[in-house]
């Protein structure tokens, strides 16, 4: 498969919001773990990736779901549910815990770090 620039750009320009999907049919394994391994990776500033996924496959959840999500039949036609949690507040340990891990990764000491945990706590409203 090409994946050079204006394949890309034709990808991402394709936009489609699916209206209605079929309940009998369900993404398969190798698709969703790259589905979600493209959630997994996705970016943000600093790296501090402040949310997670939920990722509902029981019906009975989503049954429950639906009423609170505008009785859109997606929410009980889909195979795979995806639930995005977002932090509303980035605390100092979650800021201790990003230049740990970046540390950890690069094999370095966390005390080499200094300037991007100073950049990091003065850019965000960091609680203590």
């Amino acid at each position: 498969m090409p994946t050079g620039p204006d394949t890309l750009l034709q990808a991402l320009r394709w936009r489609y919001a699916t209206k209605a999907f079929d309940a009998s049919r369900r993404i398969d394994a190798t698709t969703w773990d790259a589905l979600e391994q493209a959630l997994v990776l996705t970016a943000s500033s600093y790296g501090l990736q402040p949310w997670k996924f939920l990722v509902i496959t029981d019906a009975a959840i989503r049954a429950e779901l639906r009423p609170h999500s505008w009785n859109q039949s997606q929410i009980t036609d889909c195979s795979h549910l995806v639930v995005l949690l977002k932090k509303r507040v980035i605390t100092a340990a979650d800021a201790d815990r990003l230049i740990t891990a970046t540390a950890g990764e690069r094999g370095l000491d966390p005390s080499l770090l200094d300037r991007k945990s100073t950049r990091l706590n003065s850019s965000h409203q960091i609680i203590s």
